[in-house]
């Protein structure tokens, strides 16, 4: 039976068709092209393109080695190195292995090097030297970064050519400067209205670079000269911390400019405090974790406050959330979450107890949603009760969230009281004890006989239980607000 083919007399050959698509361009349109891209090559070979070179792949540790044993031998370099050597020697400068210093640690390899790529100079190193300058910006080799400073900083002052990139690098040539180049990019940012984001794109720099520590600068002096319109700022500063910090948290640059921003809008409005916060939980982290905050390695006494003084702002915020959305979730008691409200800034520590399908209640409120995993405990008991434990001065402090109960204070340095970091907990019930005296008696108007730890009830007399319960913080716990 003849197939189909057959029937429709359809004849196909694929070498044929192969071959003859070879063709189907003209010749003299090919030859045109590659003509074009002749002269477009010859063109870039002598002007450069408007871009940094990119960092070699290879061949750095050989240039690397080749140049500490040249050095060490002390005969001299004369013409050892080759055109495509010297650039990637640029690229080299921080490589070590062992115990042998890189050449940028090294003050008199520094010099070596810039003097044999002096007597050999061609403009595309500029490239590679200001590579390492930038992702060195801030090292505490001073000698060395003040030598590479110098040297490179006159090669792009003096630079004559034609290459773009170069040319405006020149142009730029301030924000350069060792000592406040970076601060000046950011306040000239700033000013110009431009975002924060676009800072390597004003240099002409890779986007990639936006990692490198002579942005933390940048970003800071951007910060300062922007506080007067923060609000619409956040976003771009935000935005720009998370790729310099490459999407990682608790960075130097990160931790600092966003306590900078917690301080700056303390006072600010709620919505404002909100989307801080949340800021500040993504680009740091929750400031209920001391180790997340502790101030940077080398920090001055001042960025150390402004790091400590933003951890109990953010973690204020938190608190009062908490209190507001426990108050009315958990008891749905109005005077007892206005009252607690004020002494949230005295809150150093809080967490709440009880059973998991609270915490399923509590996540549902946007507000605290985040951060309830690392401030709640769950225990085995199903009661529809919990507890909020909460450190003011020296007291530990529980309130219930069943109605008919006590408020409990414990002395936080009492062995016996509860324990934030209890592993079990079978009921909230353990953090009751009958047996402890009132935390103060009240005949009518007049207080007496007050407890360092004990209970108070949320019952009126001829003195609501708020002015018991002030008195009682005055006198004992050294909190008045």
């Amino acid at each position: 039976m003849n197939n189909i083919n057959d029937i429709l007399e359809f004849r196909f050959s694929q070498n044929s068709f192969s071959e003859k698509g070879k063709n189907i361009v003209p010749t003299h349109i090919v030859n045109l092209c590659q003509s074009r891209i002749s002269t477009l090559n010859a063109i870039t070979e002598k002007i450069g393109n408007s871009m940094i070179d990119e960092k070699p792949t290879k061949g750095i540790r050989e240039v690397y080695i080749k140049f500490i044993k040249i050095s060490q031998s002390n005969n001299g370099f004369n013409d050892k190195f080759d055109k495509r050597e010297l650039r990637t020697l640029t690229y080299a400068l921080t490589y070590k292995e062992q115990q042998e210093n890189s050449i940028f640690e090294n003050s008199n390899y520094l010099q070596q090097c810039f003097l044999l790529l002096n007597n050999n100079w061609r403009d595309s190193f500029i490239s590679g030297l200001l590579d390492c300058y930038l992702s060195n910006w801030g090292s505490s080799n001073k000698e060395s970064f003040n030598i590479l400073s110098n040297f490179l900083t006159s090669k792009i002052e003096n630079y004559k050519g034609s290459r773009s990139l170069f040319q405006s690098l020149k142009t730029n040539a301030k924000f350069f400067d060792k000592d406040k180049g970076d601060l000046d990019l950011g306040v000239t940012l700033a000013i110009s209205n431009k975002s924060i984001t676009e800072a390597t794109k004003f240099l002409s720099l890779p986007d990639h670079w936006i990692t490198y520590p002579y942005f933390s600068g940048v970003i800071n002096g951007y910060f300062e000269k922007s506080k007067n319109r923060i609000e619409t700022a956040l976003d771009d500063i935000s935005l720009v911390l998370e790729k310099h910090s490459n999407s990682t948290k608790a960075t130097r640059t990160n931790k600092l400019i966003v306590s900078k921003i917690i301080c700056h809008t303390a006072s600010s409005s709620e919505i404002v405090q909100n989307k801080v916060k949340d800021i500040a939980f993504k680009l740091v982290g929750d400031p209920g974790i001391t180790s997340i905050w502790r101030p940077f390695e080398n920090a001055n006494q001042t960025e150390i406050s402004t790091i400590n003084k933003a951890r109990e702002i953010l973690n204020e915020w938190v608190t009062r959330q908490f209190i507001n959305v426990f108050f009315e979730k958990c008891i749905n008691d109005n005077r007892r979450k206005r009252f607690w409200l004020q002494y949230s800034k005295k809150i150093t520590a809080f967490k709440v107890f009880g059973p998991n399908h609270i915490k399923r209640i509590l996540k549902t409120d946007q507000r605290i949603s985040e951060y309830v995993d690392g401030r709640f405990h769950s225990v085995d008991s199903n009661r529809d009760v919990s507890a909020f434990m909460f450190l003011i001065g020296e007291h530990k402090m529980i309130e219930f969230s069943d109605p008919g109960y006590a408020f409990y204070a414990y002395k936080a340095s009492n062995s016996a009281a509860p324990s934030f970091d209890a592993k079990y907990v079978s009921s909230v019930d353990n953090f009751r004890d009958g047996s402890m005296p009132m935390l103060v008696y009240r005949s009518g108007y007049h207080l007496h006989s007050f407890s360092d730890e004990g209970r108070l009830s949320h019952n009126d007399g001829d003195m609501k239980w708020e002015d018991v319960f002030s008195n009682w913080l005055k006198r004992k716990a050294g909190i008045n607000v």
